[in-house]
């Protein structure tokens, strides 16, 4: 799992920027004064590279402290299939309390299964009301939010995460909950939820959970679940759960679980973390492949098309990138489409109009349908954005 995770972190560390001395730098360590918590918090900040003007969803990180890192690492090696995304890692550990800010309910010594403080535990209401009153405003005030925002948490990160999903099901359009502790108070609060799930409505909203193999040697899915002790209660109380939700059938809630069965419970959490956020945006890619053997497809048209979708289930406008634009435009000008070749190579000028790149390739577009004084135009308009020496040439030899 190390060797995993530090071959995530050098792929993430390309595409990171360099400093003058040489570090790689993936994120920024910001601090934020919390009246509900009464005290100071710490947290880390990823932002994508890109236009200025762009905006994205963010995730939020549970126990950042062992967990950021690896987030970053996979939200940027999988650019492309889902949205660039702001990532920011919540501190759970060290001067304050995991006990007291990840449970929903406070416990007695006797109930916890785990070494930990029962006299901190049940903050977790007070936690959620930082996040909404204090740390999502600050996060949004302070750095380039879209409205979309996931949450993310392992073991008893997880616990918090499914605290969120029941009871402040508006805060967040995602969950990501990864071996989630709720065996918590002897069940007594996730039962109680349970109970009412039913009664939510989960419109466009989504839930992962992801599930380790804590089952000891010589017993199955079956028999653990009539086990009377308590030598795997993580899996004990995650699988009923599931169970519940598959039969309950929540109103609008979109979710999917895996088992992992050659993962423990700390182990889990990198390769889960991945295919959560492979479920959550499987709906994102344009995939080009789908025009191969389907001549009568309108690519201008089914762009259009994809990027509604997209933005209807994001709930905000998600416009196509640059690239996947202008690689289209010249498929279909190879394919002699040159009517939707000329409506993608239009489109990128109007969604990226301070692009030199997009008016250089109009000009390719206009050479290729031999419109000698327009694509002289648009080297033109090109080159008075930014000096690029092909665009310089091109312009050069239509001149001659």
């Amino acid at each position: 799992m190390k060797r995993i995770l530090l071959f995530i972190l050098l792929l993430v560390g390309l595409s990171a920027y360099a400093q003058k001395d040489n570090r790689i730098v993936i994120g920024t360590v910001d601090t934020i004064y919390s009246k509900a918590l009464n005290e100071k918090r710490s947290i880390q900040v990823h932002v994508p590279e890109g236009d200025k003007n762009q905006h994205y969803p963010v995730l939020y990180i549970l126990d950042g402290e062992e967990h950021f890192q690896s987030a970053v690492a996979i939200s940027e090696q999988l650019s492309g299939l889902i949205p660039p995304m702001i990532v920011v890692g919540i501190d759970n550990m060290g001067h304050s309390s995991r006990e007291r800010d990840l449970t929903p309910t406070k416990v007695n010594s006797s109930a916890l299964v785990n070494d930990g403080d029962a006299r901190l535990s049940g903050g977790g209401e007070n936690f959620f009301r930082f996040m909404e009153k204090e740390l999502i405003p600050y996060i949004d005030s302070k750095y380039p939010t879209a409205s979309y925002r996931m949450i993310s948490g392992h073991s008893l990160g997880g616990l918090a995460v499914v605290n969120a999903f029941f009871n402040h099901t508006n805060l967040f359009n995602s969950y990501i909950t990864l071996d989630p502790s709720i065996w918590w108070d002897q069940q007594k609060w996730i039962k109680k939820c349970e109970g009412e799930m039913s009664k939510h409505d989960f419109k466009n909203k989504s839930l992962f959970v992801g599930i380790a193999n804590n089952i000891p040697p010589g017993m199955d899915t079956i028999s653990i679940l009539k086990d009377t002790g308590i030598i795997a209660p993580v899996t004990q109380a995650v699988l009923p759960f599931v169970h519940v939700i598959r039969d309950s059938k929540p109103v609008g809630l979109r979710w999917s679980s895996k088992f992992y069965p050659n993962e423990r419970h700390g182990t889990v959490e990198l390769i889960s973390e991945y295919d959560a956020l492979r479920f959550l945006f499987d709906f994102y890619t344009f995939r080009t492949s789908q025009f191969s053997g389907h001549p009568e497809l309108n690519e201008d048209s089914v762009l259009a098309a994809h990027y509604k979708m997209v933005s209807e289930k994001m709930g905000y406008t998600v416009l196509p990138t640059e690239n996947t634009v202008n690689e289209l435009a010249y498929s279909c000008m190879g394919n002699r489409k040159m009517t939707v070749a000329y409506k993608l190579f239009i489109r990128n000028t109007k969604l990226y109009p301070n692009s030199s790149n997009v008016f250089d390739s109009l000009g390719d577009y206009y050479v290729t349908a031999g419109d000698k004084q327009k694509a002289i135009e648009a080297f033109t308009k090109a080159l008075s954005i930014q000096e690029v020496d092909d665009t310089r040439r091109k312009l050069n030899e239509l001149k001659k």
